[in-house]
């Protein structure tokens, strides 16, 4: 199906209240697996993967995602969404998370995400909007909109 993009959020959470990344990826990573898209311990994963790189991407965006090794726990390619208004701290103490992408992707499919993401979010206008949006609807057709 050529409409269904890769990119698109399957699942989003709104006015999520941790505060720390360990809650988020913990919120992201039982997402995915709610979905069925991951299996146990891929949040665990998602957590080694900070450990060795920060996912933070800039413009108050994480994308947190396994390590290399862990491939093996992603039953299918999939994009959550969190949404922290309040933010929370991310690796380095400057950076923020608003938008905490949770993502599983199959092979090489976490290409064609990260580059869709890559046009929606480098509009920081439109982050800071997503930030503080309480429409779900809002969230998940911006998101989805191909980049002008």
């Amino acid at each position: 199906m050529a409409g269904e993009s890769v990119a698109s959020v399957e699942a989003i959470s709104l006015g999520e209240s941790g505060s720390t990344m360990e809650d988020a990826i913990g919120r992201v990573s039982g997402m995915l697996l709610d979905l069925g898209a991951v299996e146990e311990g891929y949040g665990a994963s998602m957590l080694a993967r900070e450990e060795v790189i920060s996912t933070y991407l800039g413009n108050g965006i994480a994308l947190p995602h396994c390590t290399y090794e862990d491939k093996g726990l992603i039953k299918r390619t999939a994009l959550v969404l969190a949404q922290y208004p309040a933010g929370i701290p991310w690796g380095d103490e400057d950076d923020i998370a608003y938008l905490v992408f949770g993502l599983a992707a199959v092979g090489e499919e976490h290409l064609a995400v990260m580059s869709h993401l890559a046009e929606v979010l480098d509009d920081e206008d439109l982050c800071d909007q997503l930030a503080v949006a309480t429409d779900e609807s809002y969230v998940r057709e911006t998101l989805a909109a191909p980049a002008e």
